[in-house]
């Protein structure tokens, strides 16, 4: 599948893991751009990082002064087959720095 590795040029991962996230979790999305979160889970404000199929680390960084109760992990592989973990803040590392570290596994 080739074809799915000129996405990267476009920047779509991304969008394609809050489509899934909005699918599956029922995420409503904010305002495009919104500074803080993506938008809400079930009442609470979650932030959306995907995993694009070239990469092969599990681990996410999210910006620690962000606004997000919980942080939705999409992973996306080389089969177009997609997967998701949902964490909540409090189980994110690193947390005196500028960045969390949540991961996927």
């Amino acid at each position: 599948m080739d074809y799915l590795y000129g996405l990267t040029y476009l920047q779509v991962w991304g969008e394609l893991g809050e489509i899934y996230a909005e699918i599956k979790f029922g995420l409503r999305r904010h305002v495009t751009h919104a500074p803080g979160s993506d938008g809400t889970i079930d009442g609470k404000l979650g932030e959306v990082k995907t995993i694009s199929p070239e990469k092969a680390s599990d681990i996410v960084l999210v910006k620690s002064q962000d606004n997000f109760e919980q942080l939705l992990i999409v992973r996306i592989d080389r089969d177009f087959q997609f997967r998701s973990k949902l964490i909540d803040r409090s189980e994110l590392k690193g947390g005196t720095g500028k960045h969390l570290r949540g991961r996927f596994a």
